[in-house]
């Protein structure tokens, strides 16, 4: 059984947000903007963005976030109802079980998960409809810049096996949730890739995503 992950270039992403409006797309996600009636924006994939330094010397950072399938999923040990389960080592979520609680959206450190519209949780699997039809993930398929890299970590031939061994690939470890499925790779915009959760930029762009998330509810 293959070991899905992905690699993603920071250096070769063009900022061009075509990863994001795809994936809304294929896995048809209200689109923005929000109204009365969906007051929240839904996303299986974002991105976050910051400004470091002072003109004329000012860098930009942008990094897409999505599920990063962390090996021991913060998400599955919260559900309290267990609609969370691991899919050939990927994380699912069954609408069926989910009762739109929200616990898993609060208590996942990428902010990865959300509830729809429909008041399930749900969030990036890869495109495990696409996986199961041979296919990529929709937001490799269509990267302009061709900075995401897809396949079986397992296999020592694939690109995104020697990709990750060449160690310029790198995990995002945000409260110590360690993955082992996304990795990137930085630009010289992100500096102090490993200290990255501590940066003060990088920490109020990933709190916005807190604005998007609907408030607890009983788990009843």
């Amino acid at each position: 059984m293959a070991r899905f992950g992905m690699v993603i270039d920071l250096n070769k992403c063009v900022r061009c947000r075509t990863c994001y409006v795809a994936c809304k797309k294929e896995h048809n996600i209200l689109a923005f903007p929000k109204d009365e009636m969906h007051p929240y924006e839904y996303y299986r994939l974002r991105y976050v963005e910051w400004e470091q330094g002072s003109y004329p010397m000012v860098r930009r950072s942008f990094i897409p976030i999505q599920c990063v399938q962390c090996d021991d999923p913060i998400c599955i040990r919260f559900c309290p109802v267990d609609a969370i389960m691991l899919r050939e080592g990927l994380i699912k979520i069954d609408r069926n079980r989910c009762n739109g609680c929200g616990v898993c959206t609060n208590i996942c450190p990428y902010g990865a998960l959300y509830i729809d519209r429909d008041g399930k949780a749900d969030g990036c699997d890869f495109c495990a409809e696409r996986l199961d039809a041979g296919l990529v993930p929709v937001c490799v398929e269509m990267c302009s810049g061709g900075a995401r890299i897809f396949g079986d970590l397992d296999s020592p031939d694939s690109k995104i096996s020697k990709t990750v061994k060449s160690a310029s690939a790198k995990s995002l470890v945000i409260k110590s949730q360690v993955n082992r499925r996304i990795f990137y790779i930085p630009s010289p915009n992100e500096t102090d890739w490993d200290e990255l959760e501590f940066h003060e930029g990088f920490k109020n762009a990933m709190d916005r995503r807190k604005r998007d998330l609907p408030p607890v509810r009983g788990i009843l």
